[in-house]
């Protein structure tokens, strides 16, 4: 990296982020990137992965085009650039034309630094041809394991960007995840059209990470005794949102400041909820799997599954949220033996038979009126319980039917709340003046919505109504009301938010029988699921080979040592070793030894014992080893 390069990209991350300095290996990816090199990260959660390509999309200038699978993490991050004074804007599937044609437009003109999109969009041909009027400088896949039928979510859409990158050919790629195996590490360079291999893979170890798995029938009781040991914030995770709604309730009833979060509530709310969390006015986060993406809390100290998880590379995510301050924290898994044979059930009733998937994709599309050879883009508010009773289907089977067809690029599905409500000022500011005279009544809100965010002119604008009430003194209630009002007066396009899940359909209906379901692909799909619960199932009975490399061989990395810390290796120490320690804290305090003059003085210990008690104060920073001997730091 020459000295010009070097201190622009210091500057860059003193000006937007006021950091001194880089996280280990973000330096090199970065320099990678921007000598014009395909480049791809693997970084743990918490490890830094979005500076990695937004500090060299700031200094290329143009527009940095991320690819992104999670509408929540675009926001959050789109929101996050906004924050700095940068210039973001996301388009997701669920978005109307009018919407992207604006987002588009300004782009551009040269007026986005960071446009999002989900990867359904880049399926469009239309879509494409637009992108290739924009100044993109970089390419950036973020989630990028999901680009490899081997990943562990593995998305169909993800592999039309081989045909993006031909449209960008000069244009360099950064691909991003946070864990990937070795086969899934090679696909995403192939996926990509790598012009050479160049992977920067940082260690997936963690030392202060703490790994503990426990065989426990009463849960609750341990969790409210680990939460009471450790103190500091957490999260708790479980499968289901009434699980995460009564660990809450549990905690609260026992004086602990907890919250339940998921994707059924609204956006607002979780925003409240994960804005207390993180400044510490709630203890404990109780929630699914949608909580953690783009969280940035350093001081977690535990991480808790209530339930096993489906994969390691998911467990590893959601465990790594813990400890990104570096200090000591614990990842931690309650479990039975009840709780693996659930897990198997789960993974038979993951996949539907190929005729139920067929049905229920009719089911939908008769209910909603779809015709044959139409409703590609159209998104609608999607009804569980409505389709389960009118067609007597089960909720389990239509929902992991909805999944399986994402994974052939029929439809997408995306919770309820995944996103705040909108608003583009659609009047020019004569025309906004000359309204507030005619109808006083709506100034207050016009002139609050216009001072409290900005850009409304140019794009759609997340807004959150019960802060606005708060402003006029009004209620949320009475701000929709009256935002709907400036809707039907052409003032403004308002798109509320939605309170049901939203399903997307990416192509036409096609007839029943018509339907494709790749029997190869369905194969392969189901046994990789089956490989990798049987991989959690190992980690949580291998009582014999340390949890911290259970993991680090589950990702193909093998330079290793026991972790000294996880509940396997703990099991494993000689019940004397903390009397041993003493003994040499003790020895050390008053003199400087040799290790000959040690063996002869700690000669009640066995050998073994005292010295890898010694080795774990040298870890510790507590002992020392100079050209004399051994003295205490």
């Amino acid at each position: 990296m020459s000295e010009k390069i070097r201190e622009d990209i210091h500057a860059v991350l003193k000006k937007y982020w006021s950091y001194d300095a880089f996280r280990p290996m973000q330096q090199e990816i970065i320099s990678s990137v921007l000598e014009g090199k395909d480049t791809l990260a693997l970084l743990p959660t918490g490890g830094g992965k979005s500076i990695c390509f937004q500090v060299p999309g700031i200094i290329l200038g143009g527009t940095t085009l991320v690819v992104s699978p999670l509408i929540a993490l675009m926001n959050d991050q789109v929101n996050q650039l906004k924050k700095r004074g940068l210039s973001a804007v996301a388009i997701s599937s669920a978005m109307s034309f009018k919407e992207i044609d604006i987002a588009l437009n300004n782009a551009a003109l040269g007026h986005v630094q960071f446009l999002y999109v989900s990867p359904e969009r880049l399926q469009n041909d239309d879509f494409r041809a637009k992108l290739s009027y924009l100044p993109i400088t970089l390419l950036a896949v973020d989630e990028a394991h999901c680009i490899s039928q081997w990943g562990y979510d593995f998305r169909p859409s993800f592999l039309k960007l081989k045909e993006f990158r031909e449209l960008f050919d000069k244009v360099p790629v950064i691909a991003l995840t946070a864990s990937a195996t070795k086969k899934v590490i090679e696909d995403i360079q192939d996926q990509l059209c790598f012009k050479e291999r160049n992977v920067f893979h940082s260690s997936f170890s963690r030392s202060n990470l703490r790994y503990v798995v426990q065989e426990e029938e009463n849960k609750y009781e341990r969790l409210l005794k680990l939460i009471n040991n450790l103190g500091g914030s957490g999260i708790v995770y479980s499968r289901n949102r009434k699980k995460c709604e009564d660990t809450a309730r549990f905690l609260l009833e026992n004086n602990i400041k907890a919250s339940a979060y998921h994707a059924g509530m609204k956006y607002e709310d979780r925003s409240e909820i994960q804005e207390d969390w993180t400044i510490g006015k709630t203890q404990v986060i109780c929630s699914t799997n949608a909580f953690g993406m783009g969280i940035d809390k350093a001081n977690v100290r535990f991480v808790v599954h209530m339930d096993l998880p489906e994969s390691l590379e998911a467990y590893f995510q959601e465990a790594g949220r813990a400890g990104r301050d570096g200090k000591t924290a614990y990842a931690v898994v309650f479990c039975t033996e009840a709780d693996r044979e659930r897990l198997k059930e789960n993974y038979l009733l993951s996949f539907p038979e190929p005729e139920q998937i067929k049905q229920v994709y009719a089911a939908i599309c008769n209910y909603y009126q779809v015709a044959l050879n139409s409703g590609e883009g159209m998104n609608i508010d999607f009804d569980m319980d409505r389709i389960c009773k009118s067609y007597n289907l089960q909720a389990i089977t239509v929902y992991n039917s909805i999944k399986f067809l994402e994974k052939e690029n029929y439809l997408s599905y995306l919770d309820s709340g995944f996103e705040p409500s909108k608003v583009f000022i659609l009047a020019g500011k004569e025309a906004l003046y000359e309204f507030e005279l005619r109808f006083p009544q709506h100034e207050p809100l016009l002139k609050t919505l216009l001072r409290s965010y900005g850009g409304m002119l140019e794009n759609y604008i997340h807004i959150n109504e019960a802060q606005l009430a708060q402003r006029i003194k009004s209620s949320a209630q009475a701000v929709s009301a009256q935002l709907k009002l400036l809707h039907e007066h052409r003032l403004l396009s308002y798109i509320p938010q939605s309170v049901m899940p939203k399903l997307i359909f990416l192509q036409n209906r096609v007839s029943q029988n018509s339907l494709v379901l790749n029997p190869a692909n369905y194969k392969l799909l189901k046994e990789q699921h089956l490989e990798r619960i049987n991989a959690v199932i190992q980690y949580t009975t291998n009582n014999e080979l340390c949890r911290q490399n259970q993991l680090l061989m589950y990702f193909n990395e093998f330079d290793f040592h026991a972790c000294g810390h996880c509940d396997v290796c703990l099991s494993k120490r000689p019940k004397d070793l903390n009397k041993a320690k003493e003994k040499l804290v003790n020895l050390l305090s008053q003199n400087l030894f040799t290790l000959t003059q040690l063996k002869d003085k700690m000669k009640i210990y066995n050998n073994d014992t005292w010295v890898m008690a010694l080795n774990e104060l040298i870890d510790e920073g507590k002992v020392v080893e100079d050209e004399n001997g051994y003295h205490l730091k």
